[in-house]
């Protein structure tokens, strides 16, 4: 399903400029407890399903730092200069770049609270998008890891909730983006015609295939994140039903995946995945 081999070098080369100054300054981060995510992670997937048409606009750099305790993160960020006033985001390799620490300094599970900014930070299921995450091979000596993409639709679950309460609409896109992915995917495709579980599914949907796979996208995520996050998620989720529906569909001129009847035919497919897995 998805090649990273195939991911144009443009597209890794800032990633590469900021990790390899992170690297420069905080020689003790290991690169595999470095993760993309955001907005570099879904450009780096959507090339590396072997798509070419332009995603969204936003082009921000933003690293998860699996870490275990503080140290490596003041360290970190004593070393460049501030660019905002989120307490998270720094000027690397003259970039902004926001750094997102999750592993042992969450308290609770999901939370954190930097030493740099007085506000916590949701890192919901971080942990179990890092488990599952792949490497990234950034040059021949550097590599570091990045969400699949059942985990970058974590991510944007966890980002929708959180962020449509404040009438932010772009993690909808995103989602559609991935409902897009699966839709188009030949791997998605043979498993919903070649296995008895997907034809079920297939058949649960009217045999409509792009319902179907956004049917197990959510599946596939529950699957991916466990049953406590599944049930997290499950709790909070649609968050503001009616502007996901206004929301959930590609930017740059695309038209999929049509109005917002179609738009809420794959939500509620995708909420079909998201629920039945529960345990």
């Amino acid at each position: 399903m998805l090649n990273l081999s195939g991911v144009p070098d443009s597209l890794l080369e800032v990633v590469r400029d900021v990790v390899s100054e992170v690297r420069r300054r905080t020689p003790e981060l290991d690169p595999s407890d470095i993760m993309v995510v955001g907005a570099a992670c879904r450009d780096v997937l959507h090339a590396g399903l072997g798509h070419s048409f332009l995603t969204v606009a936003t082009r921000d750099i933003d690293l998860g730092l699996a870490l275990s305790s503080w140290d490596v993160f003041e360290e970190l960020a004593g070393h460049f200069p501030r660019a905002g006033n989120t307490g998270i985001r720094y000027k690397i390799a003259g970039w902004p770049v926001d750094l997102l620490p999750f592993g042992d300094v969450e308290d609770p599970d999901g939370v954190v609270v930097p030493p740099t900014r007085p506000e916590s930070i949701s890192v919901w299921a971080f942990e179990e998008i890092f488990a599952a995450s792949s490497a990234l091979e950034l040059s021949t000596t550097l590599r570091i890891r990045i969400p699949g993409v059942a985990g970058y639709a974590a991510a944007k679950l966890g980002a929708w909730l959180d962020r449509s309460e404040w009438g932010e609409t772009k993690d909808a896109a995103d989602l559609a983006l991935v409902a897009y992915w699966y839709a188009e995917s030949s791997h998605v495709q043979d498993r919903l015609y070649e296995t008895d579980a997907g034809m079920e599914i297939l058949l649960a949907e009217e045999l409509d295939v792009e319902r179907t796979a956004a049917r197990l996208l959510g599946a596939d995520v529950m699957q991916m994140i466990g049953s406590q996050r599944s049930d997290e998620l499950i709790e909070r989720w649609p968050g503001d039903a009616e502007l996901l529906v206004r929301s959930f569909k590609l930017g740059s001129g695309q038209q999929w995946p049509g109005g917002l009847s179609r738009r809420q035919q794959l939500i509620d497919a995708l909420t079909q995945g998201l629920v039945g897995v529960r345990t």
